[in-house]
């Protein structure tokens, strides 16, 4: 390179000397410029011919790879975005979840471990090699960059021939037999796929040999094919291995002057970590890309919200499905989850089946399947998330779900453990299918206990209606040092509430509107009487359908906006129906259970805090908290969930509109609650004359919208910042 670089100097200097010198700088100025302009040159003419080596190099290998129905520009892809696989001597499935690995876990490069390590017959005496993972792990992906490097024209240690050959293949058999003997002496054999081995799957004729026993006769079988070539790498998912997982197998092949057999030595490709998933969004993206700044803020984004699947690299692939597909908004993590699951299926159907009108069928059967399995191991909860072979297969029979065995174990989302027990590649999946379930079977919502599984309360609340919200002690009321507080209505007292659901959202115009066509409800307004609207000028006396109104007494448009002008009566009245409708119990929350919604674990004014933007709620920002700067003032209500949730998922508790609360008011009430010391479940005065009203409006200061700060009014007042949201209640907690 050296004398390449010398060679492309003198050129430079017998070309650009004289010119250089001619318009004016002097010798030396003409031999640096000339030095920068051969450096740059030398540096081009380095890249491409990398480039070219690395085309001609992916060409041969997609020639080579024909049979995996790869061309040029998969091999490419795999070779660009590759990023260096590690092994480890513990398989994942000991882990709870992949990726969260233990200080007894040792891993290792496994490419630069076969190139330096197991190929060279001075360090290494192991001839056979089984390389592990799940499926989407990058087995495959593996296997073709281990052919690329040791072809590569800098691999130092290639001795030997090197084959590459698919499982998929049902010719995979003749073609290694039509490998010479002594070619195979010196030829490195790598197989891919075991487990896509058609000869695994049981007969049409049964042969009374269990999964194990057919695994074991069959590689059996590959091994005595294969024992002649000078090292062979297997690579197969880790549910087709059989028990014992962390023992040697045993291969029949006696060690050549030495005394036993060889051993089926075992490694498992490790799940990515967080610095290797940046480099993959590095690699995809570039990091100086500026064009592509905006998706990979977006691929960042999915990361972090489905930390726990991007550790395959398969389903990492699949970020672009998520990042520009402009059809689809992925809001929450369950969308995530969602989307990458049906993928997951969707690429178990399209390597299994390859009739079209077998397709949807088979993609249907799995994800109904996996449904099942979620809800037998949370029933189960108890045995570690486990379930055996017998119960798998049990429960697609009981189900009628239309799936052959080794489909059911081999090709669902279930990976098998060293005990031959099985459970989800994730714990997470698992979660999802049980929030699932819960979201669309009320029944199962009644009975579900979220507490050991986390992920499933967090996908629960991201999509459900009503949010579970677990019981505790809390609080009620402000401190005497919070400013603002009301010092005889808010007296601070502790409050026990018991587990409740309550909707994320308060109830909107469109949702009132269909309780006012199925109920031919009238309003007093409709009824001929008066009813005060704000119209940010004065008030005045308005005979009109309020509900439909906006602040200004226009009819909305947007009925995802909260409905307003509604008294505690117009509430009551919509519950009353609801309740009718849905054969189920929906009533106001009662104000403890509203506060200790709102405060989402929060012992801070807000739940956003000690203070209260603009732009975290919708209230008037030419009124903030204390001292605080002043911010934007909107002047109407907003759209239900305009701004972000608070911990526990719920919209919209500080500001938009006033709610209300069940309970009678009474502002001696927190004062009484204290004296007890601790009450559990309060609901209020049992009479009264004014109804209790929390959160504030879209028109009211940011001191009013405090978590502890209350308001009332008359249960037949219907002014136009007045809305409600609900309580369901299970049958379970006798519809109180």
């Amino acid at each position: 390179m050296d004398k390449f670089i010398e060679l492309i100097t003198t050129l430079f200097d017998k070309l650009l000397a004289d010119f250089i010198q001619a318009i004016g700088f002097d010798a030396d100025t003409s031999k640096a410029v000339t030095a920068v302009v051969a450096t740059m040159v030398v540096g081009l003419v380095t890249v491409c011919i990398k480039k070219m080596q690395e085309r001609f190099k992916d060409s041969r290998t997609a020639k080579e790879l024909v049979h995996f129905r790869y061309d040029y520009k998969d091999v490419k892809q795999k070779r660009d975005l590759y990023i260096p696989t590690q092994s480890q001597n513990i398989s994942p499935n000991y882990e709870e979840e992949p990726g969260e690995g233990t200080k007894f876990i040792v891993k290792k490069e496994i490419i630069p471990f076969f190139i330096k390590t197991a190929f060279n017959e001075k360090k290494e005496s192991n001839k056979f090699y089984l390389v592990l993972a799940d499926s989407g792990m990058g087995k495959t992906t593996f296997m073709i960059n281990l052919y690329l490097q040791y072809h590569s024209l800098f691999n130092l240690h290639q001795k030997y021939k090197m084959k590459l050959l698919p499982f998929a293949d049902n010719e995979i058999l003749t073609r290694i037999k039509d490998i010479k003997h002594d070619d195979a002496c010196n030829t490195i054999l790598l197989l891919d796929a075991f487990d896509e081995y058609k000869a695994l799957l049981p007969p049409e004729i049964p042969d009374e040999l269990t999964s194990d026993e057919r695994f074991h006769k069959v590689l059996d079988v590959i091994v005595e094919h294969v024992k002649d070539f000078r090292e062979v790498i297997i690579t197969s998912r880790t549910q087709y291995f059989p028990s014992q997982e962390d023992q040697p197998y045993i291969l029949k092949i006696p060690r050549f002057g030495r005394e036993g057999f060889h051993e089926l030595v075992k490694l498992y490709l490790s799940p990515f970590d967080k610095s290797q998933i940046n480099h993959y969004l590095n690699k995809k993206y570039g990091i100086l890309k500026i064009w592509n700044y905006k998706k990979k803020l977006v691929a960042a984004s999915v990361v972090e919200n489905s930390p726990k699947l991007m550790v395959r690299p398969m389903l990492l692939s699949y970020i672009d499905y998520l990042v520009d597909d402009s059809n689809r908004e992925f809001k929450h993590t369950y969308d995530i989850y969602n989307t990458l699951i049906d993928k997951w299926i969707d690429r178990e159907v399209i390597k299994r089946k390859h009739k079209f009108k077998d397709q949807d069928k088979f993609r249907r059967s799995l994800y109904d399947y996996s449904r099942h399995v979620a809800l037998e191991i949370y029933s189960k909860r108890k045995e570690n998330n486990l379930l055996t072979k017998e119960e798998a297969l049990e429960i697609c029979h009981n189900n009628n779900i239309e799936l052959k065995n080794y489909e059911i174990t081999g090709q669902s989302l279930l990976t098998r453990d060293a005990l031959q027990n099985w459970k989800f590649a994730h714990k997470s999946i698992l979660e999802f299918f049980i929030a699932k379930e819960a979201i669309q079977d009320m029944c199962f919502l009644m009975e579900v206990d979220f507490s050991g599984i986390d992920m499933a309360l967090q996908f629960y609340r991201e999509k459900a209606e009503y949010i579970y919200i677990k019981g505790g002690t809390f609080l009620m009321g402000s401190p005497d040092t919070e400013e603002g507080r009301n010092e005889e209505c808010e007296v601070e007292h502790r409050v026990k509430v018991n587990d409740f659901y309550l909707a994320k959202h308060t109830v909107t115009l469109k949702q009132f509107e269909k309780f006012i066509e199925e109920t031919d409800y009238q309003t007093d307004a409709e009824k001929g009487g008066g009813s005060r609207v704000w119209t940010g000028k004065n008030w005045q006396l308005k005979s009109a359908v309020n509900w439909r109104c906006d602040v200004k007494g226009n009819i909305q448009k947007d009925k995802q906006h909260p409905v307003i002008h509604v008294s505690w009566n117009d509430a009551t009245e919509y519950c009353q129906w609801l309740n009718n409708k849905m054969n189920a119990t929906y009533r106001l929350p009662t104000e403890a259970q509203w506060e200790y919604a709102c405060r989402a674990g929060t012992k801070t004014p807000f739940s956003t805090g000690k203070n209260l933007t603009s732009k975290q709620a919708n209230y008037d920002g030419k009124y903030p908290y204390k001292n605080n700067p002043k911010g934007k003032f909107v002047g109407k209500t907003t759209p239900v969930g305009s701004y972000l949730p608070n911990a526990w998922g719920i919209f919209d508790m500080h500001g938009n509109v006033w709610e209300w609360c069940q309970d009678w008011y009474d502002e001696n009430y927190y004062e009484t609650c204290k004296r007890k010391g601790i009450v559990e479940n309060p609901s209020g005065p049992k009479t009264g004359s004014y109804r209790v009203l929390r959160g504030g409006g879209w028109h009211y200061g940011a001191q009013d919208c405090r978590s502890a700060y209350r308001s009332a009014d008359r249960p037949d007042g219907r002014y136009d910042p007045f809305g409600f949201r609900l309580v369901f209640v299970p049958q379970s907690d006798g519809g109180s």
